[in-house]
């Protein structure tokens, strides 16, 4: 989904033009694929800033969103990716996952990764989970209330209790785990 609510000083033409010229200039650390790492806490763009990158790069697009366990497995992605999406890719190979439905509270379809020049993948953590993998790393900081306010009208309501305690167990791992980055914005 695009948010419109990102200012442009963070997702607008020029500056994914910039990060697109600069993805295409590191080399590949995953087989051939170019691995951009989109993190930061909930609501604070990655995904728009992802989807724009992404269109720009023509990339895949992973939202680690689709590879948690729900609302318990918020940390709990990363072997996912990496064994079935980042090892397959390395070889050559297409990768997929199953992908988390949040209605139903399960894992459905099965979605297929086919090998691209470039793959953003988007999501707390993410820089974590893509580890040497990553060719380019993004960190989005904004301010918690920020992020709340956009959670907010995203989902039009009220926080809910596990919002507020997602968003807690987010400012907790980024405090214990600032992440490597090549560029942040905010």
């Amino acid at each position: 989904m695009i948010d419109p609510e990102v200012p442009s000083t963070i997702a607008g033409p020029a500056l994914i033009a910039k990060v697109a010229a600069e993805v295409r200039r590191r080399p590949p650390r995953c087989g051939t694929v170019r691995v951009v790492a989109v993190d930061g806490g909930a609501g604070a763009g990655k995904t728009t800033f992802a989807d724009r990158l992404a269109r720009a790069l023509d990339a895949a697009v992973v939202h680690t969103d689709d590879l948690i366990d729900g609302w318990a497995g918020q940390f709990e992605f990363a072997e996912t990716l990496r064994t079935q999406i980042l090892a397959p890719l390395a070889q050559g190979e297409p990768g997929h996952y199953r992908r988390y439905d949040w209605t139903v509270e399960s894992f459905g379809e099965l979605v297929p990764v086919p090998v691209p020049a470039v793959l953003v993948v988007e999501g707390v953590s993410a820089i974590a989970a893509c580890a040497e993998a990553a060719a380019y790393r993004i960190v989005l900081q904004v301010p918690r209330a920020e992020r709340e306010r956009r959670w907010r009208q995203r989902d039009q309501m009220d926080l809910q209790p596990e919002w507020t305690a997602w968003l807690d167990a987010e400012d907790a791992y980024f405090a214990a785990h600032p992440p490597p980055t090549d560029l942040i914005l905010g």
